[in-house]
């Protein structure tokens, strides 16, 4: 059975999400096909955009850091003018979805987490402004007997090791479970479901006035639990007597599910034709063209005919690439995964990554090389394919984890490929 669309987007993460919904703001016809929901549900809902360059903090607005980067990674390609752009268009759609994704004033955010580390970051849901760290004197970490992974005194060990937090007395507390019968440990997403209620919402304020009659405090940091929409979350903020600072936690992530749900708002909206539980396997091409992708899918074996494709499967982890020894390759279309200076990767797999943990990783960088409208070269550094475009974490030259520009890059990158798949309509 084929299917017959102007451009099909693969992959449902942040990258394919956002080349979505730029294209379909284009005026064209958009078909998203899936294979799950991607990772952007279960990150912190932080867009990290550029941490750290060769291990040194970014200091100031990470827009001007770009050009310190090498020229072959991807915001070099888009260059500051169009991931500015992108962002912008970003945080445009996140704010007409409950869900305003908002820039501290002098740089980066140092966001705490919920190990007691803090995270640089560019964009952040209101939740998490912890520029507000800077001005408490005192702050209540507040944990939930009975929550995965919440350990206040953890939290509070480590925040000290900092130079400005060092300076904050801290205080810790505990707020009672609020589902004492269940089986196994609570993680945030379940009290983020729970707090959606009124009486979840009237557990978690009750709770709160409580810890902070008992401890009077300045702010409260406390897991992200606050509700899964905007609406709860102003809410909660509104009934408690100082500024809540939701701190990142590890999967299943809240703030992600709340990005993914105002970006997955924003495509039925627009009218984008979402195709899911449907993994491509192989393409149909003709020269330096491809007609159309196949997909296994839940009914058996489909074809989905496009004009332009705009790939944002993901890395080794997303399942965009194959491995094998000495040789890695991108899933559908059998091209090269290479370093992020074009040499393959080494033919030992153990040399794919450093011995130290910190250090720089061969696969980490790894992907398929683009040029600047985002279509993958041949060896010779011409392009392998005139209608395919690459988006996310798909594309070679960056280290998403030690760059902290995961979000970023996918953003900038899915906005230049679906502007370059449209010009092909």
């Amino acid at each position: 059975m084929s299917r017959t669309t102007d451009i099909l987007v693969v992959g449902s993460g942040m990258a394919g999400l956002a080349a979505a919904i730029v294209a379909r703001s284009q005026g064209k016809r958009v078909a998203l096909l899936s294979r799950g929901c991607g990772s952007l549900n279960i990150g912190s809902g932080c867009v990290d955009v550029l941490g750290y360059i060769d291990g040194r903090a970014v200091a100031g607005n990470p827009l001007d850091a770009l050009d310190a980067l090498p020229p072959r990674h991807p915001y070099r390609l888009v260059g500051r003018e169009g991931v500015e752009t992108a962002l912008g268009l970003l945080r445009e759609v996140c704010a007409r979805r409950d869900a305003p994704l908002n820039a501290a004033a002098t740089g980066n955010r140092r966001v705490p987490t919920i190990l007691g580390t803090l995270k640089p970051t560019w964009l952040t849901l209101p939740s998490f402004q912890a520029e507000r760290l800077e001005t408490a004197e005192t702050v209540l970490v507040a944990g939930i007997r009975g929550l995965k992974d919440s350990h206040p005194a953890l939290v509070t060990a480590q925040l000290r090791r900092y130079p400005h937090p060092a300076r904050i007395r801290w205080h810790e507390t505990h707020l009672e479970n609020p589902m004492p019968g269940a089986h196994r440990n609570l993680s945030p997403l379940d009290i983020a479901r729970l707090v959606e209620t009124a009486e979840g919402a009237a557990w978690l304020i009750s709770g709160l006035h409580k810890a902070l009659r008992a401890t009077p405090a300045d702010l409260v940091l406390l897991p992200p639990v606050c509700g899964l929409c905007g609406t709860t979350w102003k809410g909660l903020a509104a009934a408690v007597p100082v500024p809540l600072v939701e701190m990142a936690a590890l999967p299943p992530g809240v703030g992600g599910l709340r990005l993914y749900t105002a970006l997955l708002e924003e495509l039925r909206s627009l009218g984008v034709d979402m195709i899911e539980n449907a993994r491509a396997v192989a393409a149909e091409c003709d020269g330096g063209s491809c007609r159309a992708l196949v997909a296994e899918t839940a009914c058996g074996s489909r074809r989905f005919e496009a004009r332009a494709f705009v790939m944002a499967t993901g890395g080794f982890m997303g399942g965009g690439f194959q491995s094998s020894p000495g040789e890695a390759r991108e899933a559908v279309f059998g091209l090269p995964v290479l370093q992020a200076d074009g040499a393959p990767l080494p033919q030992r797999p153990e040399d794919w990554s450093d011995k130290d943990i910190f250090g720089s990783h061969a696969f980490a960088s790894a992907g398929v090389m683009v040029n600047a409208d985002m279509q993958p070269l041949r060896a010779d550094g011409a392009p392998a394919l005139n209608n395919v475009f690459f988006a996310g974490r798909s594309v070679g030259g960056y280290d998403f984890a030690a760059e902290k520009s995961g979000n970023g890059v996918a953003v900038a990158t899915a906005w230049r490929a679906a502007l370059s798949a449209c010009a092909q309509c």
